[in-house]
C-alpha cells in the first residue's frame, strides 16, 4: 500500500512517488538533473565553437578543428529534440501508471470510511478535495520538487562556471540572488493565499455555473425563466473573484517587475565586469558570448520561475496536509466485505435507544423501543424529522454511537461482523442511487456473492413492473442506462424507482426497507407503489416508512413517532380505535383526499390492487 495512516510532510513529496513507481520516479530524476546541468555544458561547447570560428575565419586554425564543436553542438540538439518526444511517451505511461496504482487505493479507503464521515459538511469537503486528484498530486509534488533541483543545480553550474572566469562577480551574483528569492517566495505565497481565500467563492460561482449548464436542471430553467438571474449571480462572483485575484496579481507583478530589474541589473554588471579580462584576453571572446547568453537567461528565470515554483509548493503542501487529515479518518473495520449468504433472524429488538448526530446537541431518538419480529409488515409514521430514517441508519449499522443496545436474536448489533449487518437487510431509500451501467448490473448488484443471476433479475424485473418498459429497450437488460454511454437510454422517474424496487427484490436479505422513496408522488401513487412491494415482499419482514398514511393499512403493526420517541403503536383498527396522535393524522390526510376528489379515486386503486394481490403473489 502507497497511501497509510501518517502523517506527511516534506519528504513525502519524493518517497510517495518512490513508492509508486522507483522506476518512474529515478528516470525523472536522472531526465531532469541532466537537463538542469545541460546549460553549464552548454557554454563550454558554444565557447569552443565560437572560438574555434573565429580562429578558422582568422586563418589561423584548420577547417577540421570545427568539426568537433560542431558535433557536440548537434549532439545538444538532438538530443533536447529526442529526450523531449521520449519524455512526453514517458509522462503519458505515467500518468496512467500512477491512476491505476493510486486510485483504487483511495477509493478502498473511502469505502472503508464510518459513515459519519460522508454525512459531516466539513469532512466531505476534505474527501471531495483529496480523492479525485491524489494521483496528479503525488505526481506533480515530486515534479515540483525535481524543478527545485534543477533550479539549484542550473543556478550552481553557471555561478560556479562565472567563479572560474571571475570570482568575485559570481559571488555577487549570489549575494545578489537573494532579495529575489525572498521576494518571489512572498508573492507565491500571497498568490496562494489569495486562491485558498477564494475558494469559497469559487465554489458558489461553480455551482451557479453547473446549475446554468447542467442537463438535470434544464427543464426548470425553461420553465422558469432562472437563467438570466442565476447568470447575472453568477457574474457577480465570478468578477468579485477575478478582481481580487488582479489586485494580488498586479502587487506581484511589480513586485517581479523590480526583481526583473535587479536581474537585469546583475546582468549588466556581469557584462561591464566581463569586458576587461575580454579586451586583456584573460577571458576568451567565445566564453564572453556564452557566459552572457547564460547570464541573460538565469536572471529571466530568477525573476519570474521561482514565483510560480514557490506558489504551486505551497500549493502542494497544504494537498499534503490534507492528505494526512483524510488518511486519520476513522475506518469500519471489513467495510469492504460482501453481505452474508442466507443471514436470517427472528426477532430484532430496540432497547432503550437514543441517538444524536456526531457534532450536535439535538436529541433525534429518545429512550425508543420496539420488537421487529420476522415474516410481519411494520410501519413507521410520524412528520419529517422525527427519527424515522435514523432507525434505518442504526439498523444497517451505518450509525454505531448510539446509547442503549439493537438486539438481534439476543446479539447486540455492534457484535455482528460487516458481513451479517450487510446481509441483514435492504433498503430502497428516499433518494435512491441511479447507477449508469447496464440495467441487468444495476440489478444484480444487490447479489454479488450470486455468479449467475440472470433468472433472478428477470424475476426481479417482472416483480418489480419493469417487464414493459425492459422490452422498449433495444438491448433490453444489456442497455447502458444514463447518457454517459452513446447508446444510453435515461429512464423516467417512475422506472428508475421500480429499477430500485428491483434491487431490493434480488437481494436475499431476510428485512426489507422502504424508506419514502415515493415522497414525489401523490398519495395514491404512493400507495400504489407500497401495495406492490407489500405483495412482492410476502414471507420477508417489511418496514415501509412514510408520513402520508395511505399505505399503514398494508402494515400489522405501525409505530408512530413523535420528538424522537414512540408515542403509539398497534394495527391501523387499534390505533384509530384510541382517537389519539395517529388518529388525528389519518383523519387529517383523509379530509384532504375528500376536498381533492381522491376518495373515490383511491377506493377503485384499492380494489384493483386487492383483485390482483394473488396473481403477483403467485408470480413470486
Amino acid at each position: 500500500m502507497v497511501l497509510q495512516k501518517k502523517k506527511y510532510g516534506n519528504l513525502d513529496m519524493i518517497a510517495l512517488s518512490f513508492k509508486v513507481s522507483p522506476l518512474y520516479s529515478l528516470i525523472f530524476a536522472v531526465q531532469r538533473i541532466l537537463g538542469a546541468l545541460l546549460p553549464t555544458i552548454s557554454i563550454f561547447v558554444n565557447a569552443q565553437f565560437i572560438n574555434t570560428a573565429m580562429a578558422v575565419l582568422n586563418k589561423k586554425a584548420d577547417m577540421r578543428a570545427i568539426h568537433m564543436p560542431i558535433i557536440l553542438l548537434a549532439a545538444i540538439m538532438v538530443y533536447q529534440v529526442l529526450i523531449g518526444v521520449l519524455m512526453n511517451f514517458v509522462n503519458c505511461r505515467a500518468k496512467i501508471y500512477y491512476r491505476m496504482k493510486l486510485r483504487p487505493e483511495m477509493i478502498e479507503k473511502r469505502a472503508r470510511l464510518q459513515y459519519r464521515h460522508i454525512e459531516d459538511p466539513k469532512t466531505a469537503d476534505l474527501i471531495k478535495r483529496v480523492c479525485p486528484s491524489v494521483d496528479e498530486n503525488i505526481r506533480e509534488m515530486y515534479t515540483r520538487i525535481l524543478d527545485v533541483t534543477d533550479t539549484v543545480v542550473y543556478i550552481l553550474g553557471i555561478v560556479l562556471t562565472l567563479f572560474t572566469q571571475i570570482w568575485w562577480v559570481a559571488l555577487f551574483i549570489l549575494v545578489s540572488s537573494v532579495p529575489i528569492l525572498i521576494i518571489a517566495t512572498k508573492a507565491g505565497k500571497r498568490s496562494y493565499d489569495a486562491d485558498k481565500e477564494m475558494a469559497k467563492v469559487d465554489r458558489r460561482a461553480n455551482y451557479l455555473s453547473d446549475v446554468l449548464k447542467s442537463r438535470e436542471a434544464v427543464e426548470e430553467r425553461s420553465v422558469y425563466g432562472y437563467a438570466g438571474k442565476l447568470n447575472e449571480l453568477y457574474g457577480k462572483r465570478y468578477d468579485f473573484a477575478r478582481k481580487f485575484r488582479l489586485k494580488v496579481s498586479r502587487s506581484n507583478f511589480i513586485k517581479n517587475k523590480m526583481g526583473g530589474i535587479i536581474t537585469s541589473f546583475l546582468s549588466v554588471i556581469t557584462m561591464l565586469a566581463m569586458l576587461k579580462p575580454v579586451t586583456e584576453g584573460r577571458i576568451d571572446f567565445g566564453m564572453f558570448i556564452a557566459l552572457m547568453g547564460a547570464v541573460f537567461g538565469l536572471s529571466n528565470r530568477l525573476s519570474w520561475g521561482v514565483n510560480w515554483l514557490v506558489e504551486d509548493l505551497a500549493r502542494r503542501k497544504e494537498y499534503l496536509k490534507d492528505l494526512t487529515e483524510f488518511m486519520f479518518l476513522d475506518e469500519q473495520e471489513d467495510a469492504d466485505v460482501l453481505p452474508k449468504e442466507n443471514m436470517t433472524f427472528s426477532r430484532l429488538e430496540f432497547k432503550e435507544v437514543s441517538f444524536r448526530y456526531p457534532g450536535t446537541d439535538k436529541l433525534i431518538l429518545d429512550k425508543v423501543s420496539f420488537v421487529i419480529e420476522n415474516g410481519k409488515h411494520y410501519s413507521f409514521v410520524g412528520v419529517n424529522g422525527a427519527g424515522k430514517t435514523t432507525i434505518t441508519k442504526l439498523i444497517t449499522g451505518l450509525y454505531t454511537n448510539y446509547e442503549g443496545n439493537i438486539l438481534v436474536d439476543g446479539r447486540s448489533l455492534r457484535d455482528l461482523s460487516p458481513s451479517e449487518i450487510k446481509g441483514l437487510s435492504s433498503v430502497v431509500y428516499q433518494d435512491f442511487a441511479k447507477y449508469y451501467i447496464t440495467l441487468y448490473d444495476n440489478i444484480a448488484i444487490a447479489h454479488l456473492n450470486q455468479q449467475d443471476s440472470l433468472a433472478d433479475v428477470e424475476k426481479a424485473v417482472r416483480l418489480a413492473g419493469l417487464s414493459e418498459a425492459v422490452g422498449k429497450l433495444a438491448d433490453g437488460l444489456d442497455t447502458p442506462l444514463g447518457k454517459i454511454q452513446e447508446t444510453g437510454v435515461d429512464l423516467s422517474g417512475g422506472e428508475w424507482q421500480r429499477v430500485a424496487i428491483a434491487r431490493s427484490v434480488m437481494s436475499p436479505a431476510p428485512l426489507r426497507i422502504l424508506d419514502e422513496p415515493t415522497a414525489a408522488l401523490d398519495p395514491i401513487g404512493e400507495s400504489m407503489v407500497y401495495k406492490k412491494f407489500e405483495q412482492i415482499s410476502k414471507g420477508k419482514t417489511t418496514i415501509f416508512i412514510s408520513h402520508r398514511l395511505g399505505s399503514t393499512k398494508l402494515a400489522d403493526i405501525i409505530f408512530v413517532l413523535s420528538g424522537g420517541k414512540i408515542v403509539e403503536k398497534g394495527s391501523h383498527s387499534e390505533l384509530m380505535a384510541e382517537e389519539g396522535v395517529y388518529y388525528e393524522m389519518f383523519n387529517a390526510q383523509a379530509e384532504w383526499y375528500a376536498e381533492s376528489g381522491h376518495t373515490e379515486h383511491l377506493a377503485e386503486h384499492s380494489t384493483e390492487h386487492s383483485n390482483g394481490t394473488e396473481a403477483i403473489a403467485d408470480a413470486g
